[in-house]
């Protein structure tokens, strides 16, 4: 006697899957949870063995992860935005101030909004001097000693 229907109990598995992607941080479970009801429906179409309802259940899921996490991530999660990058970038020609002193090729760190980053110039320069600001990479300025 079958304790209960496989397209149930992969419909439950789907439940619970959609609800720990609540709790838990990845936007991953979700995906599982498609699989799972993918292969509810599976189930409920035509009579599946164990091995061919994993077999179902892995393949949706992993066909949905790849094919639609970045869409929905954008649509859920949204996209992330560095403001104090984009403020560097948008304030290039601002001046700062070296607080360790920039010796080429070495780098050296300037303060600038409060903050302290990398920073690298073409000529030394010594601590404690005013520099303006020429571009960014990533999170190292290039700057360059006010004439």
């Amino acid at each position: 006697m079958e304790i209960i229907y496989p397209g149930l109990l992969w419909l439950i598995i789907g439940v619970i899957l959609f609800l720990l992607e609540m709790a838990v941080p990845g936007f991953v479970l979700f995906f599982f949870g498609m699989g799972a009801w993918i292969t509810s429906l599976g189930c409920w179409l035509f009579p599946l063995s164990i091995n061919t309802q994993l077999a179902v259940f892995l393949i949706s899921s992993l066909a949905t992860l790849f094919t639609l996490r970045t869409i929905l991530k954008k649509v859920f999660i949204g996209e992330a935005k560095d403001d104090a990058l984009d403020s560097v970038i948008a304030h290039g020609g601002e001046k700062c101030v070296v607080t360790t002193a920039i010796n080429p090729p070495a780098e050296g760190h300037v303060k600038f909004s409060g903050s302290f980053w990398r920073a690298e110039a073409e000529e030394a320069i010594a601590e404690g001097e005013t520099v303006i600001i020429i571009k960014q990479d990533n999170l190292l300025l290039k700057v360059k000693k006010i004439q």
